[in-house]
């Protein structure tokens, strides 16, 4: 028989955790429609973390997901963190 050794997903539930709370800009405005434009982004945040876990767990549990690899998966989550950081930056320049 052929057993493919489990696969360790300890260091990518950790760094999807991470990625949870790491801190993230408040930006507050006169408008109400850029707020709720701002306030939309920790539902993104908590909805982009589950649904990592969700990938990591099927892949690592039920062999779902062959072709995601898991680096590159948390490794694009947080160069989406980092852009939409910059993105905040320019808009609050431009806002505030």
């Amino acid at each position: 028989m052929n057993k493919a050794k489990p696969i360790s997903i300890f260091g990518t539930n950790l760094a999807i955790i991470i990625y949870y709370f790491l801190p993230r800009i408040q930006i507050t405005t006169r408008s109400p429609h850029w707020n709720m434009f701002f306030n939309l982004r920790p539902i993104l945040v908590t909805i982009i973390t589950l649904s990592m876990l969700m990938i990591t767990f099927q892949k690592a549990y039920s062999n779902k997901w062959k072709s995601v690899h898991l680096s590159r998966m948390v490794t694009g989550a947080y160069i989406l963190f980092l852009l939409a950081t910059l993105f905040y930056f320019m808009t609050l320049e431009f806002v505030g």
